[in-house]
């Protein structure tokens, strides 16, 4: 009797883990988190590649569905009829600038500010103007100019003067609107009406207006 329970006992007993068992159970676990790692990270590449497949695939419709913006024939045309109008502007205006210049008196001249003096002086007398008197004048156009602006104040190196003439007023516009028929360009650059009472001068019982004029050659 004392036997059979011996060996029951025997029986139910467990046997220990081998190594074996323990290492292969370690792999396996290993191999467990290993796995899982991998499918995680392998659904997120996955994704994302779903992701940026679908972005190509919208910009490659964007750029199918763009079209290039194209100047129409009016634009062109427009653009054309515009670069005309500004060539034909600069070039009235170097023609005028160089019609001006070319009128000037000759500095280096005095014979032709003499005569040009003796063409006002007959001029005047043709339009029932009386001269008076005619001096140089202080005047200087070159301060108008900047410092460094060399060329434009040797331009405006002019010979200037100041005229005093008796007449009536209809007369002085007929006087200045000659000056341009004569040889060289002549430019008022300031005159004055005197009509007080003690500026009137009578010639053949007509009363006649003081008039001062700056008169650049």
């Amino acid at each position: 009797m004392m036997t059979d329970k011996r060996i029951n006992t025997v029986k139910i007993k467990k046997k220990p883990i081998s190594v074996r068992e323990k290492l292969l159970i370690g792999v396996l676990a290993i191999s467990c988190v290993i796995g899982g790692y991998l499918m995680l990270r392998v659904k997120t590449q996955i994704t994302q590649r779903e992701v940026w497949q679908e972005q190509l695939t919208d910009s490659q419709d964007d750029r199918k569905s763009a079209r290039p913006h194209r100047a129409s024939n009016y634009d062109s045309e427009k653009l054309a009829e515009e670069i005309k109008q500004i060539e034909l502007l600069i070039n009235q205006t170097k023609e005028n600038v160089a019609g001006i210049e070319g009128r000037f008196i000759d500095l280096n001249s005095k014979k032709a500010v003499a005569d040009m003096r003796g063409r006002l002086t007959a001029l005047a007398q043709n339009h029932s103007l009386r001269m008076a008197s005619v001096s140089q004048s202080n005047q200087d156009l070159t301060k108008f100019t900047k410092a460094h602006q060399q060329e434009l104040s040797d331009f405006l190196e002019r010979p200037m003067f100041n005229i005093k003439l008796y007449g009536r007023y209809h007369h002085l516009l007929n006087f200045i609107k000659q000056l341009d028929t004569l040889p060289n360009r002549v430019v008022v650059t300031h005159f004055s009406l005197s009509s007080r009472r003690n500026t009137f001068q009578a010639a053949n019982g007509k009363k006649e207006l003081l008039i001062q004029l700056t008169l650049s050659f």
